[in-house]
């Protein structure tokens, strides 16, 4: 852990609010043991081993625009994540992560995931989207309505999960009687899925996207 984490912590204004951390394994997608799965399917991977921190502070942009955002920003090894700007945190990277010792985890509202791992190395993914199904609430053919609770990444419109040996579609969402085009963690909703395998939804099963 960087030497002076807390105070650093304190001084850029970073929120951690009980349960933060297991927030924000939600976030990733429901356990730390997923963030292999993810890195294998990153769409960034660079060693930046060679790159002073003004160009790796570039290097994060790039991958992450910098718009004025607040990210989680983690450190696995000390079970220990945040709610910052993410402007801060490239400000302060050098007292957030030190190359060689810390693994550095920071996932953006569009559930991209940034990796500044140990052994100097980024990487660019995201988060798995999962709903939990709390119930089937009608059935009809290949159309399912069900209140569901997002438990990992970004659940959005349109996206395909998989049921059984086939996969549904999300064709709607409703929060608070209004549509909206995602929900996120740990929100609930009505949704409407639609495939051969709604039949397979029940009660308490969780569903991750293809």
């Amino acid at each position: 852990m960087p030497p002076h984490l807390r105070q650093t912590l304190t001084d850029i204004g970073a929120y951690e609010g009980p349960g933060a951390y297991d927030a924000f394994l939600s976030a990733l997608g429901g356990s730390l043991a997923r963030l292999p799965i993810l890195i294998s399917r990153a769409e960034v991977a660079l060693d930046v081993s060679d790159l002073n921190a003004d160009q790796l502070r570039h290097a994060l942009r790039t991958a992450v625009q910098d718009a004025g955002q607040d990210v989680w920003a983690a450190w696995p090894a000390e079970r220990t994540a945040v709610r910052v700007a993410y402007r801060a945190v490239l400000d302060r990277l050098d007292d957030l992560w030190y190359p060689s010792t810390d693994d550095l985890l920071i996932i953006d509202g569009d559930e991209r995931v940034l990796v500044l791992d140990h052994e100097e190395r980024l990487f660019l993914t995201r988060a798995d989207a999962r709903l939990q199904i709390y119930s089937v609430e009608e059935r009809d053919g290949a159309t399912a309505t069900c209140i569901v609770r997002c438990v990992g990444g970004v659940v959005r419109v349109g996206q395909r999960f998989g049921v059984g040996p086939d996969k549904v579609t999300l064709k709607g969402i409703l929060c608070y009687e209004r549509p909206v085009d995602f929900v996120d963690p740990p929100h609930s909703a009505k949704v409407w899925l639609t495939g051969r395998s709604v039949g397979l939804l029940e009660e308490g099963s969780v569903i991750t996207a293809a």
